[in-house]
């Protein structure tokens, strides 16, 4: 049987469908989650602005044009999160290491097991200028086109495209170890 979308998911709960809406949460519950958590936050923070996107949601469903649901979930965590860093005035290179040329050591035994790997492809995201990093994310992680990734950051297609190449560049340099 073929799954609904979520433009036909939400167009249910908008008219009074609730099963429609717990569909939609239960599709976005992990990836959205993981991708407010991977842009900085910690994870008292990452479920704040995770409840208050869908509260959003809830709050203001007229919003939605019938396009896109997904990047229009996205825009929105992406904004509260934004407005949450503001607020905190946290600044990404506050929590990175000063020594720009610091990069994990992974030792033999344990790369084989492939932890280290895992957890320095972690740190390696979480390393990328911000921009950078939410274009990997939007592209990678939530599935969006250079075209909605566009729409979403308010720039132009061409600007995602070098994003998401020097995001891909500066990934493969930190990760040759595991490579």
């Amino acid at each position: 049987m073929e799954q609904p979308t979520d433009e036909a998911l939400f167009s249910s709960y908008r008219s009074g469908d609730m099963v429609a809406f717990e569909d939609l949460y239960a599709r976005y519950r992990q990836p959205l989650y993981l991708f407010i958590l991977r842009r900085g936050h910690h994870e008292a923070s990452a479920e704040d602005i995770f409840h208050d996107s869908w509260l959003r949601i809830i709050d203001h469903p007229q919003q939605f044009d019938g396009n896109n649901f997904r990047a229009w979930l996205y825009t929105i965590a992406r904004n509260l999160s934004t407005d949450s860093f503001r607020k905190q005035q946290v600044r990404r290179a506050e929590s990175l290491p000063t020594d720009s040329n610091h990069q994990p050591h992974i030792s033999t035994q344990r790369q084989q097991e492939g932890e280290d790997c895992v957890e320095l492809i972690k740190t390696s995201v979480a390393r990328l200028p911000m921009e950078q990093r939410d274009v990997f994310l939007l592209k990678e992680e939530a599935g969006l086109t250079l075209q909605q990734i566009a729409d979403i950051m308010k720039v132009g297609r061409e600007t995602i495209k070098s994003r998401v190449r020097y995001a891909m560049k500066q990934l493969k340099q930190l990760m040759e170890e595991c490579l």
